[in-house]
């Protein structure tokens, strides 16, 4: 008879002024509680983040681009925002409720109409699938800038 492998319930979670983008809720099985500290999340959480930046600043370019006219005479359509202060994307890792890894960005050097449609549906089965790995390897690296993080 097998062994029952222990399994721990993580969330990922991003946001945009405190309003839901995406949440899912993911199973790590033999967690490993130091990979909140390991230098391959900071940098796949790092690398995501550079990614979706990107994918964004291509969306406003193509936006920009397809509504020069209007956007011309009418500038105040990238003026619209829900809120006066600043916009920023947050990524969310947690454990019950305990935000273990958190990243944010600017939202609002993209037009409106590109950070309140965002749609991250095709990165969410890799991106749970790595995370999984992750917290899950016991073979982390734990040095950063020569620096130990644990």
């Amino acid at each position: 008879m097998r062994e029952q492998q222990e399994t721990t319930k993580l969330e990922f979670l991003m946001t945009v002024n405190g309003n839901i983008i995406v949440q899912r809720f993911f199973n790590v099985r033999d967690y490993n509680p130091k990979a909140k500290k390991s230098t391959e999340l900071y940098e796949y959480l790092l690398d995501f983040k550079n990614k979706l930046s990107h994918e964004f600043k291509m969306k406003s370019v193509v936006y920009l681009l397809d509504n020069n006219y209007e956007i011309t005479n009418n500038p105040a359509i990238l003026d619209t925002s829900y809120v006066d202060g600043p916009e920023h994307f947050n990524i969310f890792i947690k454990e019950n409720d305990v935000t273990i890894c958190h990243r944010r960005f600017d939202a609002k050097v993209y037009p409106p109409k590109i950070r309140y449609t965002v749609d991250i549906r095709p990165h969410i089965k890799s991106l749970l699938h790595d995370l999984t790995d992750i917290f899950s390897s016991e073979n982390l690296n734990y040095e950063f800038a020569e620096v130990n993080t644990i």
